[in-house]
């Protein structure tokens, strides 16, 4: 064992290197640092993204929203064959459709907060 300045050997380090946690560890932490009256989906949020590679946040999220978007124009185009058959029908899927670009487009918004999220996670 190497000497210290102070002297006498350096006692042995216990525990993990800081930002070296593994994930179940860094997700207690940031449970803990959530305020009390923190919303469902702060809380979902912290536990979707604590532990994750930023870079990982970013792809996960471009795929998702891509994904919504795509299916979204996929029931636009389902919903007009769908008049011909029963007129509910394809209202329905255009309520359905129109909720998923909603849902597609506030993601891809809330991207680049949601690796910010993760970067100090």
């Amino acid at each position: 064992m190497a000497a210290r300045k102070g002297g006498g050997p350096r006692p042995a380090a216990k525990g993990f290197r800081p930002g070296k946690e593994p994930a179940h560890l860094k997700r207690q932490m940031a449970k803990a640092q959530l305020p009390k009256d923190a919303t469902w989906a702060q809380k979902q949020a912290v536990e979707a993204l604590s532990g994750r590679d930023p870079r990982e946040v970013r792809r996960m999220v471009q795929i998702w929203s891509v994904g919504l978007i795509v299916a979204a124009l996929l029931l636009a185009v389902v919903g007009v064959f769908l008049y011909g058959w029963a007129v509910p029908a394809g209202v329905a899927v255009h309520v359905l459709a129109a909720m998923l670009l909603f849902l597609g487009v506030r993601l891809k918004r809330q991207g680049a907060g949601l690796v910010e999220l993760a970067e100090r996670l």
